[in-house]
C-alpha cells in the first residue's frame, strides 16, 4: 500500500483537524483510503514505524489509530504479520452454535474469520478437552473471529484428521471465512445433531493473549462447544476465548442444517 496515498488522505483532514486528536485523523485517513478502494480488502498495511515516519505523529498515536480501526471492524491486526484490511470474502456464510446481534436492531451480525495457524497435534497435549475424539491426533485451527464494530475473539477448531488433513497443505489465506460445518456436510455428509456447551471465566491461553494483544495473565470467558453427529460421535470442537468487555455472544443450543 503506497504511503503517499495515506499522506494525501491525512492532509485532506487538515481543514477539520484543528483541536482534534491525531489518532482520529489517522483512522479517518485510513477509512477514506479503504472506502474509495485505494486500499484493497485483504491488503497489508504499512508497518507502524513506517506510518509514524511518514506523518507528523508518534508511534503510540499510530497504534491508537489502528486500534480504533480494529474496533470498527475495518482492519485485523496480527502481532507477527502486521495489519490487514478486512475482506468481505472472509465473512462466514452461516453460523451454527454461536452468534452476535446488533445491540440496536437485534439483527444477526455475520462474523469475519482469519486463520492464524493450523497444525496436527496429539490429543494428549490438550488434556481432557479432546478425549471424546478417541483418536491419537487431531487438526487444530486457530482463528480470529470478529464482527464490525467489535474487537476480535480468539477461536480454535478441532477436527478429525481424516476430515481436515487436506487443509494442512493449503495457504492460510485460502482458509479465511471457511464454514467447516458446510465442509463436513458437502465432503463427508456429516451433520451436527447435538451440541454440548461449557462456559466459564478463566485465564485465556497464551495463544489468545498473543493474537489479541493482551497482557497475560488475562481472565476472560472460555466457551467450548462439543458437536456430535446423529450417531453421537464427536466430530468437531469449537473453543472461543473472549477478553473482558467483549461484545456478548449468544450460544445456540441447536440449529437445523449442517
Amino acid at each position: 500500500m503506497p504511503l503517499k496515498t495515506l499522506v494525501a488522505a491525512w492532509e485532506d483532514t487538515a481543514p477539520d483537524g484543528k483541536g482534534r486528536p491525531k489518532y482520529l485523523r489517522l483512522s479517518e485517513a485510513f477509512t477514506r483510503c479503504i472506502q474509495d478502494g485505494t486500499f484493497a480488502p485483504g491488503g497489508q498495511l504499512p508497518g507502524e514505524t513506517e506510518i509514524a515516519a511518514a506523518l507528523p505523529i508518534g508511534l503510540s498515536t499510530v497504534q491508537k489509530g489502528l486500534s480504533r480501526l480494529v474496533e470498527q471492524g475495518l482492519i485485523v491486526r496480527h502481532r507477527k504479520r502486521g495489519s490487514f484490511i478486512a475482506d468481505a470474502r472472509h465473512q462466514v456464510p452461516e453460523v451454527h452454535v454461536y452468534r452476535f446481534r446488533d445491540s440496536e436492531t437485534g439483527d444477526w451480525k455475520m462474523p469475519y474469520t482469519r486463520v492464524v495457524d493450523i497444525q496436527r497435534l496429539p490429543t494428549a497435549e490438550s488434556g481432557p478437552l479432546l478425549i471424546g475424539f478417541e483418536a491419537e491426533q487431531v487438526i487444530r485451527i486457530d482463528r480470529l473471529v470478529w464482527v464490525t464494530g467489535s474487537q476480535p475473539a480468539f477461536g480454535t477448531m478441532y477436527l478429525r484428521c481424516d476430515h481436515a488433513e487436506a487443509l494442512l497443505s493449503r495457504p492460510l489465506e485460502e482458509l479465511h471465512g471457511i464454514s467447516y460445518h458446510r465442509m463436513l456436510w458437502e465432503q463427508f455428509q456429516i451433520r451436527t445433531a447435538r451440541v454440548r456447551h461449557e462456559a466459564r471465566a478463566d485465564l485465556l491461553s497464551r495463544q489468545a493473549c498473543q493474537h489479541l494483544d493482551l497482557a497475560a495473565p488475562h481472565v476472560g470467558m472460555i466457551w467450548d462447544a462439543h458437536e456430535h453427529d446423529s450417531q453421537d460421535r464427536l466430530q468437531l470442537i469449537q473453543r472461543f476465548e473472549l477478553p473482558r468487555g467483549h461484545r456478548p455472544m449468544e450460544l445456540v443450543e441447536g440449529k437445523p442444517g449442517f
